[in-house]
């Protein structure tokens, strides 16, 4: 598949490119400035994806405490 069909279906460029990075990823822990170098996105635009991905449950926010 190519990433104009996935921009076409999900109709944000950044949020592909966030997917992606999570599929790729899968087992870490990232903060979000991490996420907005590794994307190359407008840091803004990158927590309003982020903040739609915790709320549809896609990932979840990790504790702090844990070490």
């Amino acid at each position: 598949m190519s990433s104009q069909i996935f921009e076409e279906l999900f109709d944000s460029k950044a949020r592909v490119k966030i997917l992606k990075f999570f599929f790729r990823n899968e087992t870490g822990f990232f903060d979000l400035s991490t996420i907005t170098k590794r994307v190359q996105e407008n840091g803004l635009l990158v927590k309003k994806e982020i903040l739609r991905l915790l709320k549809i449950g896609f990932i979840q926010k990790r504790n702090k405490s844990i070490k």
